[in-house]
């Protein structure tokens, strides 16, 4: 009986050593910069499993070379092998695809083809201006044909030109602001970038008084974005201390 512990010992004592050199991998499964629910992520190697919270957070025992499988009804399958490099972010993303059959929402417009271009209203190709930028523009615009207006004149010495340029400024913010609260909520601001609820709307203007993360945001490289407001929100939170 004894030779019999003796060998059960010996055999179990590679996979109980290799289980005592695992840590724990702190990570999130994101479509985009979304969070993906229930989610399996299976330890292959070590046969374990953990599943995806409610905006894909997740945490399993593993360790370099292990293999790893992400899976649910609704994304493509992944299966990959961990690097050292998986263990120095936190979280480590984790990207996946929804499948063929996860249709986004159709909006079906009957009349989707008829704008103003193509009811002649304005000149093909023209460049579309929010309010404020036609503001700015009609009170800068020097010229009409080859007649010199006085109105540009009167407001630049007015400040008024300088009022709308500010105005102008703050509407871009406000867009920028809008396109990340359309994506996400204050409440996954939060829990995402470990910024404090109270200080959500601060740091969302930040975000939008930064010209480099507004032309990113423009551009819609949605990993890009998600890296840009995780570094900018550790600078963010980093002048609140200094502040204090």
């Amino acid at each position: 009986m004894r030779n019999k512990i003796v060998y059960l010992f010996i055999i179990l004592l590679p996979v109980l050593l290799l289980a005592q050199e695992r840590q724990t991998l702190e990570g999130r499964i994101v479509a985009g910069t979304n969070g993906v629910p229930d989610v399996f992520v299976i330890n292959k190697t070590a046969a374990l499993e953990a599943k995806t919270s409610s905006i894909g957070y997740f945490s399993i025992k593993a360790q370099k070379g292990d293999a790893i499988i992400v899976y649910n009804s609704k994304i493509i399958v992944r299966e990959f092998v961990l690097t050292a490099d998986a263990f120095k972010a936190n979280p480590y993303l984790i990207t996946v695809n929804y499948s063929v059959e996860e249709l986004d929402e159709v909006v079906i417009n009957k009349y989707g083809n008829i704008n103003a271009e193509s009811l002649g209203l304005v000149p093909k190709g023209q460049k579309k201006r929010t309010v404020a930028e036609r503001r700015l523009f009609t009170a800068g615009a020097f010229t009409v044909g080859t007649v010199i207006g006085l109105d540009p004149i009167i407001n630049a010495i007015s400040g008024r030109t300088r009022m709308l340029k500010r105005a102008y400024e703050s509407e871009k913010q406000e867009t920028v602001i809008s396109s990340i609260r359309g994506a996400l909520d204050d409440d996954i601001i939060s829990q995402q970038y470990n910024i404090p609820k109270e200080q959500v709307g601060g740091f969302l203007y930040y975000l939008a008084e930064n010209k480099d993360f507004a032309a990113t945001l423009k551009q819609g490289n949605k990993q890009y974005i998600d890296f840009m407001m995780m570094e900018m929100a550790k600078a963010y939170l980093k002048l609140q201390e200094d502040g204090k």
